[in-house]
């Protein structure tokens, strides 16, 4: 259960701002994120001010830190009516003492799970948002977990590189005896990853993602066939879930904190104008010019619930046509396995257990499979007696209750990854409902209350 000192927040206007630095330790060491703490003098400070104006309550900024940081706020007010708690201020005081000694305001620190210094940087009038972006991702390649990103392990035949991609932690394993073509193919998959997140990235301004969203309501964008033909199959999901999966989700206005600050629903007005920008239905294609038109300003398009898995199917593409016959790619729970183990059996994916999720109680046996969970234990919003979910439904701009979390066991990584979110949206029934007419595709879903519950032929392996 993710706590805070207190409820008042400088930044908490669109993403989660952590007050206590060791709950942020244990959200990087589970994303592999790092965490940027940002030392603020929120209303005497003219350059704090400037750097939340400019930079931190930015779309851009919030997209890129959603995915690829813990952010942490250790404010300073001077005025008595934004007071602190004696504890929270003994609290951002200790973290003044290790990381800002010379008190500079605003101050950025950027540390790993462990606390550990990586870089820093204070407010810079010549910078702009991509300028600020590119200093943090600068580091996102870097260890944060015990065994390091970049890692790399590999026995007789298994090769496996981990490392940080698309915000993520992903391990890339190939099953093979010549060892060097064993490290060309994984680095070779790996190369089509970085190319993918290039491609489909909406927070680098070079993207042809970015273009789209800049043009909105504007005029149509010509796009690369492949982004064109991406974009279409996310519109074949829109219909065949009735919007529970939508691409423009990236237009929402948010209004919903996770952070345990919240205590009320916020006004039918406002979770309406949240959602307002969001509709399939406005995502023009013309496959004679292959262009992409978002018709009203203001619409954006993001490929948060359907890129890792694309990605994940492109990287095992690339390494099969390399000629290996036995491999895994894991893109941050996004799996996809091919061909067998090491020892000659079928690839074996646990199911964690809904009441303690570090213990496996099942597991799922998968050949020529992808297997893609949406999960909610920590995010989520206790009101009056309602526990509503992260993830929010982009028909209606409410979060989601009744699930906990998702896997959908598909032969495509890409359309796994994004029936997950949407049976999460659909909800238990209709979601169940959906899987049980697609051929192939199987899913497991763990309610509120821990019960599983799953689509008519999936077949689990328990543990005596």
């Amino acid at each position: 259960m993710l706590t805070s000192f207190y409820a008042h927040a400088t930044f908490a206007e669109g993403i989660q701002w952590y007050t206590d630095i060791e709950v942020a330790k244990q959200e990087a060491e589970k994303t592999q994120n790092p965490i940027l703490v940002v030392f603020s003098g929120s209303d005497w400070c003219k350059p704090c001010m400037k750097l939340k104006q400019e930079v931190l309550t930015s779309s851009e900024f919030e997209e890129y830190a959603s995915q690829n940081l813990i952010l942490v706020e250790a404010d300073f007010p001077a005025q008595k009516k934004n007071r602190l708690s004696d504890e929270q201020t003994a609290h951002n005081d200790k973290l003044a003492e290790t990381y800002n000694p010379n008190g500079v305001f605003p101050s950025m620190i950027l540390l790993d799970h462990t606390g550990k210094k990586l870089g820093g940087m204070g407010y810079k009038k010549d910078f702009e948002i991509k300028d600020y972006i590119a200093y943090f991702s600068s580091f996102s390649k870097m260890g944060m977990n015990s065994e390091g990103m970049n890692s790399e392990k590999e026995t007789n035949k298994t090769h496996t590189k981990v490392l940080k991609l698309m915000g993520s932690r992903f391990e890339v394993s190939a099953i093979q005896e010549d060892e060097q073509l064993a490290w060309d193919a994984i680095n070779a998959g790996i190369a089509e990853i970085t190319r993918i997140e290039n491609l489909i990235s909406s927070w680098k301004e070079d993207s042809e993602t970015s273009e789209i969203n800049r043009k909105a309501g504007i005029e149509p964008v010509k796009v690369d066939k492949e982004l064109y033909d991406l974009i279409h199959r996310a519109l074949r999901v829109s219909k065949l879930t009735d919007g529970a999966f939508d691409i423009s989700f990236a237009s929402l206005e948010k209004v919903w904190k996770f952070d345990g600050s919240m205590t009320e629903l916020p006004s039918k007005e406002a979770i309406a104008a949240s959602v307002a920008k969001i509709n399939y239905h406005n995502i023009i294609l013309d496959d004679e010019t292959q262009t992409v038109f978002l018709k009203e300003e203001g619409m954006r398009i993001g490929f948060g619930a359907i890129g890792k898995g694309y990605a994940a199917n492109r990287a095992k593409k690339i390494m099969q046509e390399m000629g290996i016959e036995n491999g895994l790619v894991n893109a941050g729970g996004d799996l996809i396995g091919w061909g067998e183990q090491e020892d000659g059996t079928v690839w074996k994916i646990g199911i964690a257990d809904p009441q303690e999720k570090d213990k496996i109680f099942s597991w799922l046996s998968i050949v020529n499979q992808s297997v893609v969970t949406s999960g909610n234990y920590e995010k989520f919003a206790m009101i009056d007696g309602t526990r509503y979910a992260h993830i929010i439904d982009p028909r209606t701009g409410m979060p989601v209750t009744g699930l906990k979390s998702v896997t959908v066991i598909c032969p495509d990584a890409e359309l796994a990854d994004a029936l997950a979110t949407s049976i999460f949206v659909l909800g238990e029934g209709a979601g169940i409902n959906l899987v049980n007419q697609l051929k192939g595709i199987e899913c497991l879903l763990v309610t509120d209350e821990n019960e599983i519950k799953t689509s008519e032929h999936l077949a689990l392996n328990y543990y005596e």
